[in-house]
């Protein structure tokens, strides 16, 4: 029973495990578009700020100072402007991973507003591609391998195995 039951929590494991690189791909895809949407608003400020020759740390750096309706406005830009730089900074380094390392760079490194906005898209699909298949087959051996060894060791503590047969004939 302990093998049937490693078996099948390996098969959805493996189902499972198949689906991080379409899951890291979408997700990619919505952080792109935060970013693409942040941009515009940024290069405005930056370009705003330039005509009175300021860059943008020191515009920043004034803007902490500001008081009023000014650090209304401020507060707003320097809030999308540090959103844009850390959105922008994750999205290059999952870029810069290895196909294969995408969906591991991802787990270490999330947001977690975008995980759910991309979970509420995302559908299941059968993976067609080496990687799909590498951690489908990953997660499968590895989720086996443990249970397997975890249904042994118990079933090992509750009689090691199969009764002879009239083992217990009275």
């Amino acid at each position: 029973m302990g093998r049937f039951f490693a078996l099948l929590l390996a098969i959805i494991a493996g189902i499972g495990g198949s689906q991080a690189p379409g899951f890291t791909l979408q997700y990619m895809q919505n952080l792109n578009g935060r970013v693409d949407e942040l941009r515009p608003i940024v290069r405005q400020f930056d370009a705003e700020v330039g005509r009175f020759g300021y860059d943008r740390a020191r515009a920043l750096d004034e803007c902490s100072n500001a008081d009023g309706l000014l650090e209304a406005l401020c507060s707003g830009y320097s809030t999308t402007i540090r959103r844009f730089v850390e959105l922008s900074a994750h999205l290059d380094l999952l870029r810069s991973a290895k196909p294969l390392m995408k969906p591991i760079v991802l787990a270490q490194n999330f947001k977690k507003d975008i995980v759910e906005s991309t979970r509420k898209e995302f559908e299941p699909a059968i993976p067609a591609t080496l990687d799909g298949a590498v951690y489908g087959g990953g997660a499968f051996v590895i989720v086996w391998l443990v249970f397997s060894l975890l249904f042994g060791g118990i079933g090992s503590l509750f009689g090691g195995g199969r009764r002879s047969r009239g083992q217990f004939d009275f």
